[in-house]
């Protein structure tokens, strides 16, 4: 039987391009493609393997793998590198993570694997992954405490925050209320002790738990602390 697969990425002309690409090799029955994680948990009963990139729009993939990867593998189908979200990718219950460099010939075997139930990575890039996730624990030092406080909502907040996202736009990516963000915001601020949203971008990409591409700039100034 074909190995039935949804595909949720942010760019549909990506998502067309690899829903042809797996359709040529064979085996796979690739059953439709979304770029809403939404629509994607909604979908997801109707295949045995969702490969989900991290942001979606709107929503996230760590959160479509908590939402539904409890009913079908969800594979972490990123183009960030994947030392930088293999942990979040394991603590949101995804059944792998896999790079967009991995290219077709590569990710065909790890999408069976995954719909045979066995968590997925691939080993070329194993190596680079705990590297960097060796990296950024290296990097941390005394914040190590009070980033594993972090709930992995919170965490997926912060590495938005870090991005320069407001809170309206935060919640748009997540499915949340500008509220809700707030509040996250409020708890982030408290749990890492910094004193403004900068200090805590600074503090994400310091321990790597921003986007790999994310650079926050000390300006000289008054401390805004507003949430």
């Amino acid at each position: 039987m074909p190995i039935r697969v949804l595909i949720a990425d942010p760019q549909p002309f990506f998502c067309e391009a690899l829903a042809d690409g797996l359709r040529r090799r064979g085996g796979f029955d690739v059953v439709g493609w979304t770029t809403d994680e939404r629509e994607a948990d909604r979908r997801a009963d109707s295949c045995d393997v969702v490969l989900s990139e991290t942001d979606l729009a709107p929503g996230s993939g760590f959160s479509l793998a908590r939402r539904a990867g409890g009913r079908r593998a969800i594979v972490i189908l990123t183009r960030h590198p994947v030392g930088d979200v293999l942990l979040d990718a394991v603590a949101a219950g995804a059944m792998g993570c896999v790079g967009h460099d991995t290219g077709l010939a590569g990710l065909v075997p790890l999408v069976s694997q995954a719909a045979g139930g066995t968590f997925t990575v691939d080993p070329a890039a194993l190596r680079d992954a705990l590297q960097r996730v060796r990296a950024s624990r290296d990097g941390v030092g005394a914040m190590a405490p009070a980033l594993a406080s972090l709930s992995a909502r919170e965490r997926e907040v912060l590495r938005l925050l870090a991005r320069g996202l407001s809170n309206e736009a935060i919640g748009n990516e997540l499915y949340l209320s500008a509220h809700t963000v707030r509040t996250h915001v409020a708890k982030i601020l408290k749990k890492l002790g910094a004193h403004s949203r900068a200090d805590a971008a600074r503090a994400a990409v310091k321990a790597g738990e921003a986007d790999s591409d994310v650079r926050v700039l000390r300006f000289e100034g008054p401390d805004l602390k507003r949430v």
